[in-house]
């Protein structure tokens, strides 16, 4: 059983290889943005508030980033099933 799994794991190319950690990276910049949403949401210190902001600031260019690199890569997202 274990051979199979190993046979299996090898025939993943390289681009479906970086296809997988581009969408996991997207996902959990995601999931950063949706807490720093909640910080913000809470936050009442004027220098916690500034602080949130330029964290989400940097989420979004890291975001934007990612897709770049999803575009240049061919990697296309279906954000119906990133949903389920």
């Amino acid at each position: 059983m274990l051979n199979m799994l190993n046979i299996l794991k090898k025939k993943r190319t390289r681009s479906d290889r970086e296809r997988e950690e581009i969408l996991s990276e997207l996902e959990r910049i995601s999931d950063m943005l949706k807490k720093n949403e909640t910080l913000f949401n809470i936050a009442e210190d004027e220098k916690m508030v500034e602080a949130v902001i330029y964290e989400q600031m940097s989420l979004q260019s890291r975001y934007i980033y990612m897709l770049n690199q999803a575009r240049e890569k061919g990697v296309k997202i279906d954000y119906i099933d990133r949903l389920k």
